[in-house]
């Protein structure tokens, strides 16, 4: 179990367990966390899919082939990316909260479920649309054969988000993190056999990864504070890490039986650094505009970049060669759900911004707030 040092929580135990001053409205925009979602959202449809096919054609039966195929195809794995999204989605929720001021628990959850369960009740339709047979429960269930597995456990953080930051407030990180990694690694433990996370159910699942939602809690609070990263070797050195750690899980969930449940905790930790110094490196580095602008439609990606892609393949086209496929599936992809974010993502956005239970509690003007899991 990581120490809370190691998580950089070196205060003593009076100042941590103070409450930190909300920082000001202009430092709450992080626009490289924009273009995080959009890249990691990326990285989740191609990790759907297939890598660009650079070796396509490339007979597979000889040792040469099997070898090139199948460790370029491993280059992109999904999974690990959504757990990039529990952190950047615990950072949001908590960043305008933080301090002991009165909280809007009213008009939090309003703003919360409007803005994630319109899209959500959107995406449902769109899959129907494509055929998906709609179970709720059971081994077949949406909610693990679809995106909406990270949704699920986001809805559970976002009820218990109150709690969590009044024990934050009460006790501090220092006694609330470690008794939370504990029962995560305890409830893993159950099942250590268990390839993926259905066994656990949603509120299993949400607890094994609560820990990494609550790391993105610990980086809100520190953001402000943290000296900017200058040099470009650093933070390509830390994605080059993020990367190989993602490689790394996909391997040992593959090759060996060690799979996600006993792996995404401890990936989670590594997220929480990485994201960590992107932020850092943002503050004199500015994210590429289109990255950022992007990021505006990761979460309507993130649901639906499966059926923007079968759009695609259902089209009575003659095969028009393995790379302008590939990249017409993508964008298929990305059209699909950049329609879905106009009519259906973007309103309820737009809904939850207006969402008060009182007329003297104005929606704070912080676009990092409404980062989600798809988002993250």
């Amino acid at each position: 179990m990581p120490s809370t040092e190691a998580l950089t929580v070196r205060t003593s135990s009076e100042q941590e367990r103070r409450p930190p001053v909300a920082p000001p409205k202009r430092d709450r925009h992080y626009p490289v966390l924009d273009a995080l979602r959009f890249v990691l959202a990326l990285w989740v449809t191609i990790g759907h899919s297939q890598v660009f096919p650079l070796f396509a054609g490339v007979d597979a039966a000889t040792r040469f082939g099997r070898f090139v195929t199948h460790a370029w195809s491993s280059l992109v794995f999904g999974t690990p990316a959504v757990i990039v999204f529990f952190v950047i989605s615990g950072f949001c929720i908590h960043l305008p909260f933080q301090g002991d001021g009165p909280f809007p628990v009213g008009r939090y959850y309003l703003r919360r479920y409007v803005r994630i369960l319109i899209p959500v009740a959107g995406a449902l339709f769109v899959y129907r649309a494509f055929g998906e047979k709609l179970h709720f429960w059971g081994e077949h269930s949406i909610l693990w054969e679809s995106p909406l597995w990270s949704l699920a456990c986001e809805e559970i953080y976002y009820a218990a988000y109150p709690l969590l930051r009044f024990l934050r407030n009460r006790f501090g990180w220092k006694y609330l993190l470690p008794p939370i990694f504990v029962a995560a690694i305890l409830t893993a433990a159950t099942h250590l056999n268990a390839p993926t996370f259905q066994v656990f159910g949603p509120f299993g699942t949400a607890l094994i990864l609560l820990p990494v939602w609550l790391l993105g809690s610990v980086l809100a609070e520190q953001s402000t504070t943290l000296p900017a990263i200058t040099g470009a070797p650093r933070i390509y050195a830390w994605r080059f890490l993020i990367w190989l750690g993602c490689w790394s899980a996909e391997m040992l969930h593959f090759k060996t039986k060690v799979h996600f449940p006993q792996t995404m905790i401890w990936f989670g930790v590594l997220a929480y650094f990485w994201v960590k110094n992107e932020i850092a490196y943002g503050k004199h580095h500015l994210p590429n505009r289109h990255l950022v602008a992007a990021g505006a439609w990761s979460y309507s990606l993130y649901l639906i970049h499966a059926q923007g892609m079968g759009a695609f393949w259902r089209l009575p086209l003659p095969f028009l060669g393995y790379f302008v496929s590939w990249f017409a599936a993508l964008f298929s992809s990305f059209g699909l759900s950049y329609i879905f974010y106009i009519l259906v993502e973007r309103p309820s956005h737009r809904l939850a911004r207006r969402v008060s239970v009182s007329s003297q509690m104005a929606p704070p003007s912080v676009n990092v707030t409404e980062i989600t899991v798809g988002s993250s």
